[in-house]
């Protein structure tokens, strides 16, 4: 029996977006985990894990907003942009200065990668699989 090319494609599309909203949810847990603790560590004001869950969102959606909108101006032009978003962002919800928010930001990317070293060393994972060495 054919297969109906509209409903295989609906299908694909919709399992798709699924696994898309999947990783999306995930991926905003993570990127608010290491927010959350580079937010205590440098600034040392009490947030909640849900206002570093919104910081995330907000902070995901602006970015790549500002990269799809300000994409055709330049590629230095766009990321600028959407750095100064995701600061501004930052700087508003955790109360503090530009250098605050640039000290949050710095510091969750140094958490990220303490992290997942730990993280590979503990599961004995190796990336040569991955770079092809």
């Amino acid at each position: 029996m054919p297969t109906v090319p509209e409903i295989s494609f609906a299908f694909g599309l919709t399992s798709g977006l699924l696994t898309l909203g999947i990783l999306f949810f995930v991926y905003l847990l993570i990127e608010a985990f290491f927010l959350w603790v580079a937010g205590e560590i440098v600034v040392g004001r009490r947030v909640t894990y849900g206002e570093s869950i919104r910081i995330a969102f907000f902070g995901t959606i602006a970015v790549v907003a500002a990269i799809i909108l300000l994409g055709q101006f330049g590629l230095l032009i766009s990321i600028g942009a959407a750095l100064i978003l995701f600061l501004l962002i930052v700087k508003g919800s955790y109360h503090t200065g530009w250098l605050g928010a640039m000290g949050v930001s710095i510091v969750s990317i140094i958490v990220a990668i303490i992290i997942f070293v730990v993280a590979i060393a503990v599961l004995g994972l190796s990336l040569r699989g991955l770079t092809g060495l």
